[in-house]
């Protein structure tokens, strides 16, 4: 398996996320300023100020997936036998690449998923190796490889 790979469809998917993220938010303030050249009440601001906690929400969608692309060019993508950054682990028929939270996505005829050092399930993935087993959410899952 090339990580590099992997490595490079994280940057892209994020980049894109990020591109699709400041459309969006464009998109939104082009359609939402308020039109101060006519009389503005009560509801007019009201709406306002309802649209601008919906523009900060779609700001920090750019925000995260830029903090994502961060993580992802900071870990190191060397093959490992063991879980930790990086590294691509095999569990019950899954593939996860442990860097940054990702839906899942496909390279080649593979699907993979990514996680992050926060997500619940890294804790218990932590430091294995392919052949350990740990429980999680009260079911017993197997480490078929780690790479």
């Amino acid at each position: 398996m090339n990580k590099n790979k992997l490595k490079d469809a994280l940057i892209a998917l994020e980049k894109k996320h990020i591109n699709v993220a400041e459309m969006k938010y464009e998109d939104f303030l082009k359609g939402n300023l308020l039109d101060t050249s006519e009389v503005v009440d009560t509801d007019d601001q009201s709406h306002h100020r309802q649209s601008l906690d919906l523009s900060d929400q779609l700001d920090e969608q750019a925000h995260v997936h830029t903090e994502h692309l961060e993580v992802i060019n900071k870990i190191s993508f060397e093959p490992t036998d063991i879980v930790q950054p990086g590294a691509v682990v095999s569990v019950n028929g899954r593939c996860m690449i442990v860097a940054v939270s990702k839906s899942p996505f496909k390279i080649g005829d593979r699907d993979f998923m990514g996680i992050s050092t926060k997500a619940p399930i890294y804790s218990s993935l932590q430091g294995k190796k392919a052949g350990d087993s740990f429980e999680f959410n009260n079911q017993k899952f197997t480490i078929e490889a780690v790479n």
